[in-house]
């Protein structure tokens, strides 16, 4: 089989992008884009104030979904998650103890508890929230390890087709990150 080119690789990539980056998905980012405002206390447009101040009303809010989020987001992260391995069978009970000590100690090294709060507060105010399990080959050493990171969810695009909730089911799921040429050099 001939190896792929970058280039080919590229125009696969952003096809599989066009496809997801549908009227549905654009929708639900604006919605989702509004209900996060409205959490950051952006809850009247510029033609509201201007017709509140026309009418001589009162242009400020009382935010009651601020509080109510920051104690949601509080009960949940209260303790951080634990990582159970389970072995299948009798003999390899060992093996999966090394799992979940893998975990612990990537949880640990992530600093799990400040990512599970941010992916928690996307989940409550964007409607989703995602975790990536990634390697950083240049810590320890070089020799790498492996960390847990959180994805912005309007950078996550899903195979339309997926019906599963958890999209266990997509045949693809890309992360797409716009970045100016000077980040990029």
């Amino acid at each position: 089989m001939a190896r792929m080119t970058k280039k080919k690789k590229a125009q696969i990539n952003k096809q599989l992008w066009e496809k997801a980056n549908n009227t549905h998905r654009q929708r639900w980012q604006t919605l989702s884009q509004k209900g996060f405002d409205f959490y950051l206390n952006d809850q009247l447009s510029k033609r509201e104030v201007d017709q509140l101040e026309e009418a001589g009303m009162p242009t400020f809010t009382i935010n009651r979904i601020t509080p109510i989020i920051e104690i949601m987001k509080y009960f949940v992260t209260a303790n951080n998650p634990r990582w159970k391995a389970v072995g299948a069978t009798g003999d390899d009970v060992d093996a999966a103890q090394v799992h979940s000590d893998i975990a612990d100690y990537s949880w640990y090294l992530s600093n799990g508890k400040s990512l599970y709060s941010q992916v928690i507060m996307d989940s409550l105010t964007k409607g989703v929230g995602y975790f990536l399990v990634d390697l950083d080959k240049d810590m320890d050493n070089g020799l790498g390890e492996v960390l847990f990171k959180r994805v912005d969810p309007y950078d996550v695009y899903v195979d339309p087709a997926s019906r599963d909730f958890l999209f266990r089911d997509a045949t693809f799921i890309t992360i797409r990150k716009n970045l100016s040429r000077s980040s990029l050099i």
